[in-house]
């Protein structure tokens, strides 16, 4: 089962038993008292292996900020926002929508529209240094591009971008392109003092992707 899938069960799961106990009147219907039950609900998801690995460290992310956060570890919130994205994003009954080069492409000239300094022409086979003199800057790497995109200019194989700048931006013209990076670094990656982000084949990660504004989660379809 794919990532994309099982986050969206866990969601529903975690929502439907608290609908559950809330009409069973074992939890009250107040926000503290829903976000203990969702702390303990995660705990105990870890502790049986309820669900897929592919949610395992979510699942422990979740279970550590509610044990040091309790009833502001803001649960409830985010995972609302998850449900909504991934329902809107990935519906179960629909086939997945390949990621085209062009998508890629818009995301790219929206940060060239923004003054970002752009490097897509250098091949990045070893750790490089980029000297941008301050300057927000986005780099892919041309060969890289090349071998993930297929003949029919589909992305077939993940692919990883680099930025140094503000993530907000970046990731907003990634949503705005429709598509969804995740995070694999934020410093230490093989571009020296730039971030690391993946692209998927279909959008489909195998982690959470980086979560857009909920006001551009209606603007995806």
């Amino acid at each position: 089962m794919s990532y994309v899938i099982t986050i969206q069960t866990v969601m529903a799961a975690a929502f439907d038993e608290l609908a559950a106990a809330i009409d069973a009147k074992k939890v009250a219907d107040a926000p503290a008292a829903r976000e203990v039950f969702l702390g303990r609900w995660v705990a105990q998801a870890v502790k049986k292996q309820r669900f897929h690995h592919s949610v395992k460290a979510d699942l422990q992310r979740w279970t550590q900020r509610a044990r040091s956060a309790g009833t502001q570890a803001g649960l409830e919130a985010e995972f609302r926002h998850i449900q909504q994205l991934y329902t809107q994003w990935f519906p179960v009954d629909e086939p997945a929508s390949p990621v085209q080069h062009a998508q890629l492409q818009q995301m790219i000239d929206s940060a060239r529209e923004a003054g970002w300094m752009l490097h897509s022409q250098t091949p990045i086979d070893r750790k490089i240094k980029i000297v941008s003199e301050g300057q927000h800057s986005l780099v892919v790497c041309p060969e890289a591009t090349q071998a993930a995109f297929n003949a029919e200019g589909h992305l077939a194989h993940p692919l990883s971008i680099y930025v140094r700048g503000p993530e907000i931006d970046v990731m907003n013209w990634a949503h705005q392109a429709k598509l969804a990076p995740t995070k694999v670094t934020a410093y230490k990656s093989i571009v020296k003092y730039h971030a690391e982000y993946r692209l998927w084949p279909d959008n489909h990660a195998d982690c959470l992707m980086v979560m857009p504004r909920q006001s551009m989660v209606k603007e995806y379809r």
